[in-house]
């Protein structure tokens, strides 16, 4: 599977006052390249991005016009974005070299020269700069999993926690004068915007509906006297901004699809953003006093928002499309063919108890389907229309399938009869829930929600409906693996308290706890035939994975593949 990626320059006629079509576009990398995460310096003279190097990426730099590029001397395994120093003279970016570990570096701005900032060995991601250049914002995983923001001064020091008080996870970002700090506050499930003086003290909301979220640490207006927000308060995500001095926020956008990444332009006039109306994933504009939204770019490839080019009216996007299809290799004699055809992108896939693939199928603007097709090969037929972007999974005994939709307003649980019928819906929070997998007798299903859980917990609904049932509170569950057989327990992914911030664990029929890998950044589990060991990929010295054999009542084990090659 490919991805097709174009990093690109787009000048915005409407903030020039030139209604009469789109906008030209200036295409800065060759086609094909996966260039992604692109951004500008603060004086818009230099252009960074990350682009493919084997199963990591490379932060790369050169000058706007991308005539010169060379290699800034970092490599990721996830791609993150750059933190300027107000005099643009370096930046802090978060570096995950090793999986699951999130380091902060500092780079000068010729991209030449880059060093950590702490020697923590904690998860670190930073946020934002204090306006004088001299302390860095960032985000930690502290011991015991707790998330929250920490301040640290760049050239030496032992960081601190922003505010001592604030138990929640939270993140925050510095007004561009420095008098006030956003802080974007998760309270059981529910997101809010609050206010702190610059220090961190005289903390106090400023929404209170519990669905407004700042998106990243790009909220503050230029002049410092709004913020801007997504909320998902009428279900769909929408545009906002809401005066820091207490008027009422107003909404810039209205749309069923989902609108999101808003960018204040340069001068504060308006807001770029990304929405998914029309069954596309396009880049619009809307002024920032309110008024009609007007899109910019129209086509079937899918544009995410770089930001605006500073002191400009150009904006910054990366463009492209998913080249995702389905191969079959036979390994008898090395054959290749073709299962899926180019003209559509395969998000998932599974190889069903029927003989059947199971495929999700991205549509594109954020619709998805849910199709079957002999493995074969053959047309595929829709099994469900518009299932979410989620994997859809059939019940043990292949009557029903559940999976995650919006269609409610927010992600929920929803069920539908594999002989037809209307969906059925199992969860109605204000949250969201996800990662939905049967019990191995079909009458229940675990999820993964953030209800009553600032990060995430796993939870167990009747099949036919009823009351959902905590299962963990450990408030820090990532991802629900399934249940493996023929253990009878389900395994999940979660934030750990041993030496790696992320472990695995088991949860056993009765709801005990077991955890199962805490040494190093762990995958999913899959239990021997027998039930008495584990599969499981971790990772290893110098930022490769392996494969463990562990023996699933105690006992050490044993690495079964060399690094670098993954069992399944």
């Amino acid at each position: 599977m490919k991805r097709l990626i174009i990093l690109a320059a787009l000048l915005v006629l409407a903030a020039c006052g030139d209604r009469s079509g789109l906008p030209p576009v200036t295409t800065l990398s060759p086609v094909g390249a996966n260039d992604v995460g692109a951004g500008y310096s603060p004086d818009g003279s230099r252009i960074y991005w990350w682009s493919r190097a084997g199963d990591k990426w490379q932060l790369w730099q050169s000058p706007a016009d991308m005539g010169t590029p060379t290699k800034v001397p970092l490599v990721s395994y996830v791609t993150t974005p750059l933190t300027w120093s107000p005099d643009g003279s370096r930046f802090a970016v978060g570096v995950m070299q090793d999986p699951g570990a999130m380091r902060m570096w500092l780079v000068d701005a010729a991209g030449t020269e880059a060093r950590r900032v702490t020697a923590s060995d904690s998860w670190e991601a930073p946020t934002g700069w204090s306006p004088d250049g001299k302390r860095l914002l960032f985000f930690s995983v502290l011991e015991g999993g707790q998330l929250t923001m920490m301040v640290v001064d760049v050239d030496g020091g032992t960081p601190t926690r922003l505010i001592p008080d604030e138990t929640r996870p939270h993140f925050a970002v510095w007004s561009p004068d420095g008098s006030k700090l956003a802080v974007q506050v998760i309270d059981a499930g529910r997101l809010y915007i609050q206010l702190a003086d610059g220090d961190g003290s005289n903390l106090h909301s400023l929404t209170t509906e519990g669905f407004e979220d700042m998106q990243g640490p790009n909220g503050w207006s230029p002049d410092g006297s709004s913020l801007l927000y997504v909320s998902t308060r009428t279900g769909a995500g929408d545009i906002w901004v809401a005066p820091v001095d207490g008027s009422p926020p107003r909404q810039l956008t209205n749309d069923v699809r989902v609108d999101d990444q808003p960018y204040w332009s340069p001068d504060g006039q308006w807001v770029a953003f990304r929405s998914e109306r029309g069954l596309q994933t396009d880049l619009w504009v809307v002024p920032a006093a309110g008024g009609p939204a007007e899109r910019i770019t129209d086509d079937v490839l899918r544009e995410d928002l770089g930001g605006w080019r500073p002191g400009t009216a150009q904006v910054a996007y990366t463009t492209g499309r998913n080249l995702a299809t389905l191969w079959e290799h036979m390994l008898a004699d090395g054959a290749e063919r073709q299962l899926t055809p180019d003209s559509v992108e395969v998000s998932w896939f599974n190889l069903s108890s029927k003989g059947e693939l199971e495929v999700t199928i991205n549509r594109g603007g954020g619709v998805f389907d849910f199709t079957a097709m002999p493995l074969s090969g053959g047309e595929p037929r829709t099994v469900l229309a518009n299932a979410g972007g989620s994997a859809a999974r059939w019940s043990p005994d292949g009557s029903m399938l559940v999976f995650t939709s919006d269609r409610g307003g927010s992600p929920d649980i929803w069920v539908v009869d594999a002989a037809g019928g209307a969906p059925r819906q199992l969860t109605n929070w204000p949250g969201g829930e996800d990662q939905p997998t049967w019990s191995q007798d079909g009458s229940s299903i675990y999820f993964r929600a953030d209800h009553e859980s600032a990060l995430g917990d796993v939870w167990r609904v009747p099949a036919a409906g009823g009351e959902p049932v905590r299962i963990t509170t450990t408030a820090g569950v990532l991802t629900v693996c399934g249940q493996v057989r023929p253990t009878s327990s389900l395994f999940v992914v979660m934030l750990g308290e041993g030496p790696s911030t992320f472990a695995s664990a088991r949860i056993r029929p009765d709801g005990s706890l077991q955890m199962v890998w805490d040494k190093t950044t762990p995958g999913c589990a899959v239990a021997s035939p027998a039930g008495d060991s584990l599969q499981l990929p971790v990772a290893v010295g110098g930022g490769d994975r392996a494969t463990m054999l562990l023996p699933l009542e105690g006992g050490a084990g044993r690495q079964l593949l060399p690094s670098g090659q993954l069992g399944s």
